[in-house]
């Protein structure tokens, strides 16, 4: 029995929306597709031989169905589909926006499943012989197709595309799901453990990354608060560099491994009881900052917003060369730039136009994690603790200690003389 069912007469419209310039900035080429334009938003990319390509998966799936009953199927999906879009795509005539729905849809089908060996083929990032259109890497059309918030058309189109070539009423969700699964296991971001469909309709391709991005830990219980006041004695800010951290607040970072039987995504952060927080190690390549930032983009709509409250948790903590070199030796960072530097200036561009309560609880989940370690850092104890365990000068630290042995010794005696007389 399939998991996913589309009611189309009461499914959820969602948008597919163009990013807003504040928060694109300069940076255009992080959210549009640099070869394969799915939608109506980045057409004036496409060329002959993209279209030819398109036009060979429509054929494929008529040779399975029947022309005439894929362009009715388009002519009962526009209405909704249009609404998807900012504006309902208005600029758009109606034919050009069915064939534009036809086209992708049947692109995108191919690219997940081989409806004639009846197998689900999972999209890589790796760079092959094999890849759909002449000269183009796999790496692009993973990015263009999968990971860009401006570059997707409704699921719900996929959706009815795959029942009227299977003729049944499977769903699409359950054959993407398990390819969508392995593409981000093999780009580190999710564990190897294979996880249910969303239960929920997903709207388009990158909201069902993200239910698989959404962090999978409980909470550790951290300090019962004496008073209600005190709890909410100060609202949530910054957060403090890694290195900050383990200086003034005794906080020992420390790597958490995925392991293969345990559903786990990189946004498992945790902070445990001793002052350790404990991270699940970030791959770094050409795609990681474009695909934190769409999905970024994507939570803007929506109520809970876990990927910005980690990369928020990130850009700060490893925003300078020291930062990162501790990360990384920690096995937490694990980059193919060129240098720690840029690596951290990586991360400290990486929320830029990024706008996020983060005091609210529901929306940040790791605010109480913010107030333990501020905590710590407020301790004179945590402080003095961590200025002689990573203190800059070994020697000076060393230095004061033997002084305060010496203090207490004298201290000590004079207290014996005076017990004496």
């Amino acid at each position: 029995m399939s998991s996913f069912h589309v009611d189309v007469a009461n499914w959820r419209v969602r948008r597919i929306f163009k990013v807003r310039p504040q928060l694109c900035g300069d940076d255009d080429y992080i959210y549009a597709p640099q070869y394969m334009p799915i939608g109506p938003y980045h057409l004036d990319i496409s060329s002959g031989e993209i279209e030819k390509e398109k036009t060979r998966s429509v054929r494929l799936l008529q040779s399975l169905s029947n022309e005439a009953g894929l362009r009715a199927l388009m002519e009962k999906l526009e209405p909704l589909a249009r609404k998807c879009y900012a504006d309902n795509a208005g600029d758009m005539l109606s034919e050009q926006f069915m064939s534009m729905l036809l086209n992708d849809g049947c692109y995108l089908l191919l690219f997940f499943v081989d409806y004639v060996s009846n197998d689900n083929r999972a999209p890589t990032c790796d760079d092959d012989d094999e890849a759909p259109v002449a000269a183009v890497s796999r790496n692009t059309l993973v990015r263009d197709t999968v990971f860009l918030i401006e570059n997707q058309i409704p699921l719900v189109v996929l959706q009815r595309l795959h029942e009227h070539v299977t003729g049944g009423t499977t769903s699409v969700v359950d054959c993407i799901a398990e390819p969508v699964q392995e593409l981000l296991q093999k780009m580190f971001f999710i564990s190897k453990k294979p996880r249910h469909a969303p239960p929920q309709p997903c709207s388009h391709l990158l909201h069902l990354v993200h239910y698989y991005f959404e962090p999978t830990l409980p909470p550790v219980p951290g300090k019962k608060k004496k008073t209600k006041a005190r709890r909410h004695r100060r609202p949530t800010g910054r957060w403090r560099r890694a290195t900050e951290y383990m200086r003034y607040g005794n906080v020992r970072f420390r790597v958490r491994e995925f392991a293969d039987d345990v559903a786990s995504s990189i946004l498992d952060v945790q902070l445990r009881r001793g002052g350790t927080v404990w991270v699940p190690r970030l791959r770094i390549d050409s795609n990681t900052w474009t695909i934190l930032r769409n999905l970024m983009a994507l939570e803007e709509l929506e109520e809970k917003r876990p990927v910005t409250a980690y990369c928020l948790f990130m850009s700060h903590m490893a925003c300078t060369a020291e930062d990162i070199e501790l990360l990384r030796r920690a096995g937490i960072v694990d980059h193919f730039l060129s240098n720690d530097e840029q690596a951290a200036q990586g991360f400290a561009e990486l929320c830029r136009g990024v706008v996020m309560e983060v005091d609210d609880g529901e929306k940040n989940y790791l605010r109480n994690m913010w107030h333990e370690l501020e905590e710590r850092c407020d301790s004179h104890a945590q402080q003095l603790m961590g200025w002689f365990r990573h203190g800059q000068n070994v020697w000076v630290a060393v230095a004061v200690l033997v002084a305060l042995i010496l203090l207490a010794c004298q201290v000590i005696q004079t207290l014996n003389v005076g017990a004496g007389r």
